[in-house]
């Protein structure tokens, strides 16, 4: 970005005309007085000088240009700023050609017609009755739904192909876009399924206010068993960068008195937040709170408090969440709502003014922690009680980078346990210790299996993703062989081998397109020899294509072994990614090439050397293997698999 474009910009905004659609400015000479935005009071000391091109409060001191003031104003960050200003004086910011950028830009506008169009049809169709109805119900008035855009699909069949073909966009941006899923049938190409018809939609913006994505509730709870479906991974729709509300919160963060901000479970809670006049509160969207999350919230917030449901699982969801915000050098305070409540039933039933009173009283995540495990314990007093909180507590203390805060939060844990602080700090010295240790320590390898006598020896790979054309993807309906061993045994977890780490791969990288659709295509689910896995493993590419969370339903829901495998996978990082620096698409690639050879080598040593056919067969799986341990593109290294892999099948 050079100073020339930056002057060019200010040169063309009228920093008057910018200012004055926001504030109520009077001419005062050469100058325009207002009202200082950016803090209290009754006469106006805040100046806008259209000469210098630039405002001064006389009375808080802000000042600053056309960029300053979106930044203070609407919580920007400075190339936001420079964006949208540029956008406005139609400037242009970057010579370069973007050969995806006029594709990106059809996908933003037709989310914004789109948006407008659900609108009309929640305000006006005869089919929204239920649509109405229910935000009738849940209290949502007009200037509400309004504000958050919300609207209703039509449950009629072909209605985006009809509006696509009036407004005109290809029903394959539509597609691209996720809003139409294509038949599962070559020859019926007029079979397209509308992802969202029938229920409410409620339009979902990046930090900017644009339209990227949608989530649509389900209306009639016996047309879906999903009560929410999110837009998929598109070019513009990435879940794990967005919180939900965040355009319309980060001006109000900013100006907090503590740039506190209000971090909700869900979308209605964030509404009714907002309808309450808590205009702070953003949510994670559709997915469960990541460090990413936690990063872009840091541009905004010095501090969090987090607001969740009052059952169990809210209260170890919030110190989940706590834990890592607290990673990232937040600090974070909780709200203990009673049980059974959460956000939008709060204050429906007892208004903001106990709301208010709660997020005074919430106290800090250590603190919240604590009193939820010491309701779970029969004696919370008892030895072996304090130990397991007190392990607990230091887990969460652990992941703060920051010394002071960490210091302050120790101090408080041991006073609420009635312990020593020198003996907390001595553990916790001992835990970070152990972690830097386990950190800079080799990764432990997979343990291979038995050596043949031509086997050549493994050696690690860094796969890129695939540059061209891939081969023709296997036959995913048929079984391969069963396995001769690889069996994990009953009730242990096998935390080191290529199935669990693809299966942590998946429930912390769901949303990665590439990474699924390359497991989707080169990995039969015959190959995993543990059920947990092929479960998680299908869950994770249907939750993906589906745009829902079929993994926290898992969670809660598997079965358990399933939940045993999950609550281990939410546990474990994937070394790979950070050891080579790979993409979740490279570290899939490699993983599902391991979970090949490993079984090409096992039907391999079954194999009869004396045999001549066999012996032929033998052959060719040593190539495959060899082509599959190859520092080589995927393309490369799986077109030798793609080739023999019907016969393989067969």
């Amino acid at each position: 970005m050079t100073e020339q474009t930056l002057e060019e910009i200010r040169q063309r905004v009228d920093i008057a005309d910018l200012i004055g659609s926001r504030l109520t400015l009077k001419r005062a000479g050469a100058v325009y007085k207002a009202c200082c935005p950016f803090h209290k009071e009754k006469t106006p000391s805040f100046h806008v000088n259209p000469v210098r091109r630039t405002y001064h409060c006389f009375g808080c001191g802000a000042h600053g240009d056309i960029f300053k003031f979106l930044m203070q104003s609407d919580g920007m960050t400075f190339m936001d700023a420079v964006r949208t200003l540029a956008e406005r004086a139609m400037v242009p910011l970057d010579t370069r050609v973007d050969y995806e950028a006029t594709a990106r830009t059809a996908l933003f506008r037709l989310h914004d017609e789109l948006t407008a169009f659900y609108r009309r049809c929640l305000l006006g169709h005869s089919s929204a009755d239920a649509a109405r109805r229910y935000l009738a119900e849940r209290k949502l008035d007009a200037e509400i739904a309004a504000r958050f855009g919300i609207g209703f699909a039509p449950r009629a069949p072909h209605t985006l192909e009809q509006w696509a073909a009036k407004h005109g966009y290809e029903i394959e941006q539509l597609v691209e876009a996720g809003l139409l899923v294509p038949p599962r049938e070559a020859d019926r190409g007029d079979d397209y399924y509308d992802r969202f018809r029938g229920r409410l939609m409620f339009p979902i913006r990046d930090a900017t206010g644009r339209v990227v994505g949608f989530s649509g509730r389900i209306l009639d709870p016996k047309a879906s068993p999903a009560k929410y479906v999110n837009s998929p991974e598109t070019p513009i729709f990435h879940k794990g960068r967005l919180l939900y509300a965040l355009d319309l919160a980060r001006a109000s963060i900013v100006r907090h008195a503590r740039r506190e901000a209000i971090l909700c479970e869900g979308q209605i809670d964030v509404i009714r937040c907002h309808a309450n006049g808590f205009d702070t509160a953003v949510a994670a969207q559709g997915t469960a709170f990541t460090e990413e999350h936690a990063q872009l919230l840091k541009r905004y917030a010095d501090s969090v408090v987090l607001v969740y449901d009052g059952d169990a699982a809210g209260r170890k969801a919030a110190v989940r969440t706590g834990q890592i915000l607290l990673g990232c050098g937040l600090p974070v305070r909780a709200v203990l709502l009673p049980a059974g409540q959460d956000p939008d039933s709060l204050l429906r039933d007892q208004g903001p003014e106990c709301f208010q009173r709660l997020i005074d009283q919430a106290e800090s995540i250590t603190a919240f922690q604590i009193a939820a495990l010491q309701a779970q314990e029969s004696d919370a007093t008892a030895i072996d009680a304090v130990g397991r909180i007190t392990g607990q507590v230091l887990e969460l203390l652990a992941g703060c980078p920051k010394a002071v805060l960490r210091s302050h939060l120790l101090q408080e844990a041991a006073a609420r346990l009635g312990l020593p602080a020198s003996a907390l700090e001595a553990d916790l010295d001992q835990l970070i210790s152990r972690r830097q240790a386990a950190a800079s320590a080799p990764l432990r390898p997979v343990s291979p299996p038995p050596p043949v006598a031509d086997d050549v020896p493994e050696r690690a790979t860094d796969e890129r993703a695939p540059d061209g054309p891939q081969p023709p993807p296997p036959d995913r309906g048929a079984r391969a062989p069963a396995a001769a061993g690889g069996q994990t045994p009953a009730g242990a977890l096998p935390l080191f081998s290529p199935a669990f780490n693809l299966c942590a791969l998946l429930l912390h990288h769901a949303e990665d397109a590439d990474a699924v659709a390359l497991i989707r295509t080169w990995l039969p689910l015959a190959l995993l020899n543990e059920e947990p896995a092929r479960v998680i493993v299908a869950a994770a590419i249907e939750g993906h294509d589906l745009g829902e969370d079929r993994l926290g339903k898992l969670a809660s829901e598997g079965s358990q072994e399933v939940q045993r495998w999950i609550a281990q996978l939410a546990r474990r990082d994937i070394p790979l990614l950070h050891a080579q620096h790979l993409t979740p698409s490279d570290a899939a690639a490699d993983m599902v090439a391991r979970l090949w050879i490993e079984h090409l080598r096992r039907e391999r040593q079954a194999l009869d050397n004396d045999d001549a056919e066999q012996a032929a067969r033998r052959c060719a799986l040593t190539s495959l293997i060899k082509a599959l341990e190859q520092n080589d593109p995927w393309p490369r290294r799986s077109a030798g698999l793609a080739a023999e892999l019907p016969s393989y099948l067969g």
